[in-house]
């Protein structure tokens, strides 16, 4: 989980519930990396290359199995389950930080949200 990911990164700062640090994926001079945990799931994205967190963990040689709760559980999560739940969870990330910012969100953006919770709750991943 988030706490096995943050000791592998540079610049790490508490920024409310968030934490901020360098990204790896790309020569980064100052943080522009968000990571969050939610409902069992870490939560990262890159504002500087556009980095999830499965580019994140693979940079660091990490498991992306990290990045949700059933890796905790002992029950593995197969790969081509992740790959499917990445796009899922980076746009509800991403849903969420619009909504945050108060941006207006379309009806097609709402649907994919909805779509996206349901899958990875489906996965039981969150």
């Amino acid at each position: 989980m988030l706490s096995d990911i943050l000791p592998h990164l540079e610049e790490v700062k508490k920024v409310g519930k968030r934490y901020t640090a360098r990204c790896p994926v790309h020569e980064d001079k100052t943080p522009s990396l968000s990571l969050t945990e939610k409902d069992g799931v870490v939560l990262i994205h890159c504002f500087g290359c556009q980095a999830n967190g499965i580019e994140v963990t693979k940079k660091l040689r990490l498991s992306p199995g990290l990045l949700f709760r059933d890796q905790k559980k002992g029950n593995r999560v197969s790969m081509e389950a992740l790959e499917l739940a990445k796009e899922d969870v980076f746009f509800i990330d991403l849903y969420e930080q619009k909504k945050a910012r108060q941006e207006r969100i379309t009806i097609n953006e709402l649907r994919r949200y909805r779509l996206a919770q349901q899958r990875v709750k489906l996965l039981n991943i969150a």
